[in-house]
């Protein structure tokens, strides 16, 4: 059972950590700002679904606090006239009585610790979902990026067509060129504008939809979608999983709150205990007395909700094994989609890329002196496009894989 210090310290850690030390006390982005990465990731404890899971998590604390309450005892009161039957001077009479019910000392220490593992798994839920929103806003930033660098590229290409398109017609126009080359180029020119338009709006979509999450306008955000994340032996990041993963935690907690809730329910099988006094004052009499009530299970045991808690107990247990299986498989996609991510960028970039700009470059050069046809050269440009787009998809793939590597192993994202 986890000590009540670490309750106490994770209650804090959901509500007050931050990623990175180094922007714990920075505020969120200013309007129109500039943003990176851990502009974004201090945005984090704002939002919506951890502060809803934070108060959970404070909710299960006040449960813990109720489980750990005595009964109240019960007090009578009764007074009135009495009056003898033969006549003689009526009186007053009064009772008093007390009764203190002793049936939880059967059932509160499971019911305690029982509250307590419920706690424990409301904390680790709170610190699942940050890991959560933590993926979600990584993914909106990175995409964000992404599509600024799709209309980058874009942009750069399209300005390269439209001087190749006035060179076409600048030749045509002096005779020195095909007629039928002046609509080529410039069917080329639209098609490149036309994928630009949409790339921009994609782009003002992402941009909008960071916007909304971080409560503020973004102008711009700045990262650098080729920086690898460094990785350790999946082995090691399995081992991390089963033993620090938040969700983990809090299904082995709710199991453990479901065995304490079956011991409970067989508790309240055992006899019932109340004791109490009551003090007396009558005509002819005064008298104190003490007294014990004892409940005897002679018609119920309880047998439903014992039954009840066993089927609950069995179901956090397959619940804790699917969990375990499910991120172990999810942890080992994302490795490998990761590290085979980051392998496909090196080669586009040591490899494919420069090639791709090469070729246009070189027989763009060759079609400015006339030794290059126009096709070659359009052919070129649309292929150095197309690698281009295939690179900064790579890239995209690459910082999802590890942003969700990240999330369930709890590693630092560059």
């Amino acid at each position: 059972m986890p000590h009540p210090a670490w309750s106490r310290l994770a209650l804090l850690t959901v509500a007050f950590l931050q990623p990175s030390p180094s922007i714990a006390a920075e505020p969120g982005p200013s309007p129109g700002a500039v943003v990176r990465w851990p502009d974004v990731a201090a945005a984090i404890d704002r939002h919506p679904l951890l502060v809803e899971a934070s108060a959970r998590a404070r909710g299960a604390a006040g449960a813990v606090t109720t489980a750990r309450e005595l009964p109240n005892p019960t007090f009578g009161l009764s007074a009135g006239d009495g009056r003898p039957r033969d006549g003689g001077p009526a009186r007053r009479e009064r009772g008093y009585s007390v009764e203190l019910p002793l049936e939880f000392l059967a059932t509160r220490g499971s019911r305690v610790a029982a509250a307590k593992a419920s706690e424990q798994a409301a904390l680790q839920d709170a610190m699942a979902v940050r890991l959560l929103v933590l993926r979600d806003l990584r993914r909106s930033f990175v995409e964000l990026v992404h599509a600024q660098a799709a209309v980058e590229a874009g942009s750069a290409l399209e300005a390269q067509a439209a001087q190749l398109a006035a060179l076409v017609r600048k030749r045509a126009e002096r005779g020195e060129g095909r007629p039928t080359e002046v609509p080529r180029i410039e069917i080329e020119l639209e098609r490149l504008r036309g994928a630009l338009e949409r790339a921009r709006s994609a782009e003002e979509a992402r941009r909008q939809r960071l916007s909304t999450w971080l409560g503020a306008p973004v102008t711009r955000a700045e990262a650098d979608l080729s920086a690898p994340l460094p990785l350790p032996p999946l082995d090691e990041l399995r081992e991390r999983l089963l033993a620090s993963n938040p969700a983990v935690r809090a299904a082995r907690a709710r199991l453990q709150a479901a065995d304490e809730e079956a011991s409970a329910e067989r508790w309240e099988r055992a006899p019932r205990l109340a004791v109490g006094a009551a003090r007396v004052e009558e005509l002819d009499r005064a008298a104190s007395t003490v007294s014990a009530t004892v409940t005897i299970p002679l018609w119920s045991w309880n047998q439903g909700k014992v039954r009840q808690a066993d089927a609950a107990l069995e179901g956090e247990r397959a619940r804790l094994d699917a969990l375990t299986r499910g991120l172990a498989a999810d942890l080992g996609g994302a490795w490998q989609g990761c590290a085979a991510g980051q392998a496909a960028v090196r080669r586009f970039e040591v490899e494919i890329l420069p090639r791709a700009e090469g070729s246009a470059r070189t027989l763009g050069r060759a079609f400015e002196l006339g030794e290059a046809g126009l096709l070659d050269v359009i052919d070129a440009r649309r292929v150095l496009l197309d690698t281009r787009r295939e690179h900064l998809d790579l890239l995209l793939d690459m910082q999802n894989a590890c942003g969700d590597l990240a999330a369930l192993a709890g590693l630092e994202l560059p």
